[in-house]
């Protein structure tokens, strides 16, 4: 088979960066293997992928974006640089694929795409305020990090949920080492069952103990959907 081309940008533009490297991969989820050939030159990315099996272009470009990003945060280390990899299309022409991806996560945009954003922007606004406040901004970027970060995406959604627990204890005075309190008030604003945050942590657990796993996307919209169903009733009713 004719291999995948991916294509995409280191950013910051102006740390520019040429490297050249070839490495094989297996997905553990599928037992699928490929040879991923990357070239960047002055941060612009082409990935060629050479494999045996159709892949679902989601997973694989999730897979393309890690492979980078790992070894841009190998760099950045070295050089106290912040790297962002950002993958924006991929081709094969055998099985006529051509796409340019979006910035949208589709299943939140789907979800959300009758909103009136000015209004829930605006109600959100004036519930951010304060020591509060903080910690629902720390809750909104780490749904940012979560909808970046494929390989994090469960650690993310969970730590999210744990700052609006943090929010329950300031706004509601409960004792911060009750934390049986903190989750109860929490699920019961966020008016859902215990099995759903708990299936959030476990796919969190082991990522937050140094760990590694495989996600594919549907893994991920699950996790999405569950998280931003909590986040928002929660928003909604405190």
């Amino acid at each position: 088979m004719t291999p995948y081309l991916y294509e995409g940008l280191i950013l910051p533009e102006r740390a520019q960066l040429t490297l050249q490297f070839e490495v094989g991969f297996k997905h553990f989820t599928s037992d699928a293997i490929a040879v991923a050939r990357v070239s960047i030159l002055l941060n612009q990315i082409a990935v060629w992928i050479d494999s045996d099996v159709e892949w679902n272009i989601y997973d694989l470009r999730n897979i393309v974006k890690s492979i980078l990003q790992n070894q841009v945060a190998v760099i950045g280390y070295l050089k106290g640089y912040a790297y962002e990899v950002e993958i924006r299309r991929v081709l094969h022409h055998e099985l006529g694929i051509d796409q340019v991806f979006g910035i949208d996560i589709p299943c939140i945009a789907e979800r959300n795409k009758s909103i009136d954003f000015e209004e829930r922007i605006t109600a959100i606004r004036e519930k951010t305020f304060g020591m509060e406040g903080r910690l629902l901004h720390r809750c909104f970027n780490d749904l940012v990090m979560a909808m970046k970060s494929p390989d994090d995406t469960g650690f993310y959604c969970y730590r999210a949920i744990e700052s609006l627990r943090q929010h329950c204890i300031i706004k509601f005075q409960i004792p911060p080492e009750n934390k049986s309190m903190q989750w109860k008030k929490l699920r019961e604003i966020a008016q859902c069952k215990e099995e759903v945050i708990r299936a959030i942590k476990e796919s969190a657990d082991a990522v937050r103990h140094g760990d590694v796993i495989d996600m594919t996307s549907e893994d991920r919209k699950t996790l999405f959907l569950s998280t931003w169903d909590i986040v928002d009733s929660y928003i909604e009713n405190i």
